[in-house]
């Protein structure tokens, strides 16, 4: 007899026959072929996203995951065959071998930043290019139903802002991105990141077609609206912002 405990208590019969019949979905599906019950019926009643989360925007198809592990890789492998991925995404510390991926004919990208923050330019660049690459229709080999893979570790905060950062490129407003990744995705993107987004602007394209910043402070790229400074970059500020001050007086009289 199979014992069916949660963290408050036994289950219901009612309860376990349900989980029972329904096991097979629950568990295959959600956590890449891990055995583990008392996990799949957290993500049965809800109180947690899925393992994997596809998120659609005109054309635009972004696979939303948690890292998977060493034991979990080949059943998260015919995952991401199953969603027509060939790139994917980390964006976290490695919880697994990437090797095996790129064995299998994925394309690894590793991206790590921060846990709760949000990415460097660099990264971000990195990103949009890759989103550009993917879904150009005029490129040889095109696939409409092509999806870009991006995971953290549990998929609820980096990976979902960059495919947020993508979706407000392509022309959603950052707090449409924002509803629509929560709504498919329960608990994903912190209060931090999410004030960081909704500041966040569009950037141009340069004649060679790279992109940039629109928002300059003191001369330096601010790709969000607000940055952590030094005290001697906050001092340095306040001393530019006083000699403007000073110069348009000057000018005025």
């Amino acid at each position: 007899m199979v014992s069916l405990t949660t963290r408050t208590g036994s289950l219901s019969p009612v309860s376990k026959a349900n989980l029972l019949s329904n096991s097979e979905v629950s568990i295959g599906s959600l956590t890449f072929g891990s055995q583990d019950i008392h996990a799949s019926e957290i993500y049965r009643r809800g109180l947690l996203p899925t393992r994997q989360t596809l998120v659609e925007y005109n054309g635009y198809r972004f696979l939303i995951t948690d890292s998977p592990s060493d034991v979990e890789l080949p059943s998260y492998v015919e995952t991401l065959r199953n969603y027509n991925v060939k790139h994917v995404v980390r964006v976290c510390e490695p919880s697994y071998d990437a090797g095996e991926l790129i064995a299998s004919d994925f394309k690894v990208h590793d991206w790590c930043f921060e846990d709760g923050g949000m990415p460097s330019n660099a990264i971000v660049n990195s990103w949009l290019k890759l989103v550009d690459f993917v879904f150009d229709s005029k490129r040889e080999g095109y696939n409409a139903k092509e999806t870009i893979a991006v995971h953290c570790k549990a998929g609820l905060g980096r990976a979902p802002v960059l495919v947020a950062l993508a979706l407000i490129e392509v022309g959603t407003e950052p707090i449409n991105a924002i509803g629509l990744i929560r709504i498919k995705r329960r608990g994903a993107i912190n209060g931090q990141q999410l004030q960081e987004l909704v500041r966040y602007q569009k950037r141009d394209s340069d004649a060679k077609g790279q992109s940039k910043p629109k928002r300059l402070f003191n001369g330096r790229p601010m790709l969000f609206g607000r940055r952590r400074n030094s005290l001697k970059d906050n001092l340095d500020e306040l001393t530019t912002l006083r000699d403007v001050r000073n110069s348009s007086g000057k000018t005025g009289a």
